[in-house]
This record gives C-alpha cells, sequence and structure tokens, in this order.
C-alpha cells in the first residue's frame, strides 16, 4: 500500500507511523496535508483522531476536517 502511495502521490513527503493497532499516514503538498487512520481489527475511536490531529497539526488541528468511516479516518486540512 504504501509504496503505491509513494508512486503515485504528488506530495512532498509521507510518513508513516503506527498507533497501537491503528496506521497512520501523513502526506503533505505545500497547500494540503491530508491523515489517514486506518485499522483492520476494529474502528478508530475519537480519542485516536484528536491525538493524531494534535501531534501532527498542533494549532491548526482546529480547522482540519475529519471523516470517518468505522476503520477508516480521513483527516484534510487546507494549508
Amino acid at each position: 500500500m504504501i509504496q503505491r502511495e509513494l508512486i503515485a502521490s504528488p506530495v512532498h513527503f509521507i510518513k508513516v507511523y503506527t498507533l497501537g493497532n491503528s496506521k497512520v499516514v501523513y502526506k503533505k503538498k505545500h497547500d494540503f496535508s491530508e491523515i489517514v487512520i486506518s485499522n483492520k481489527i476494529r474502528p478508530i475511536t475519537q480519542k485516536e483522531i484528536d491525538f493524531v490531529k494534535t501531534k501532527l497539526l498542533a494549532d491548526k488541528a482546529a480547522d482540519a476536517t475529519v471523516t470517518a468511516q468505522g476503520n477508516l479516518v480521513e483527516i484534510n486540512l487546507e494549508n
């Protein structure tokens, strides 16, 4: 999955983190940031979403748009 993202994505960087059983993929372009949190075993919790937003987006966390669909959460932010 990650190699396909690297090849197909025109982003400045991609960082991959783990959060317990959850995988966090952080992609950033000069004008846009996207974070995807996924977990194959269980739904993503609000606590995990808040933690990731705080750690990766810092003071811009409140401006992010969150789309949650069970085991997958997408967080978008226009820079």
